[in-house]
């Protein structure tokens, strides 16, 4: 796991979701943010997820992605990760560097938007905070999650 501490980089992702994907957050948008050649399945979360649940996504990014991914929290750090990392709920530390506290973002969207996407942006999960809406970006990614949808309580 790495912080996207490179500017560029970081603004470069960020302008990709906002201009590609018409990304704009607000509780009342009702604007679409998927391109039309999306293949996605949109899910209502049903209960906060807990670490039994953390684990079967993280599995499940594992064996769809396999590799080094994004990890986009909205205001927040961003990371480049692999989900073969294994990183656990609640994981935070302190960069002295930076004189901060750095949290890694649950795959549940526990407050603000977040986006767990494959570094081709072709997979991913997009987790709506307000909404409790999980959309499931990428056809594999889709008939995994499906496979766990009474686990991860998604209807």
């Amino acid at each position: 796991m790495q912080v996207i501490t490179d500017k560029e980089l970081y603004r470069r992702i960020w302008d990709k979701i906002n201009e590609d994907y018409s990304f704009y957050p607000s509780v009342n948008s009702r604007k679409k943010w998927l391109k039309p050649d999306d293949v996605f399945q949109k899910y209502k979360i049903e209960k906060i997820w807990d670490e039994r649940q953390e684990a079967i996504v993280n599995t499940i990014l594992c064996d769809v992605i396999g590799e080094e991914m994004y990890a986009l929290d909205w205001q927040h750090d961003c990371f480049l990760f692999d989900p073969n990392e294994r990183i656990p709920l609640g994981y935070a530390y302190y960069d002295s560097v930076r004189d901060c506290t750095v949290y890694f973002p649950e795959y549940y969207p526990n407050g603000d938007y977040h986006f767990f996407v494959s570094k081709d942006w072709s997979s991913g999960l997009y987790g709506h905070p307000w909404k409790k809406e999980l959309i499931v970006v990428g056809e594999k990614l889709i008939v995994e999650i499906e496979k766990s949808r009474v686990e991860l309580g998604l209807k």
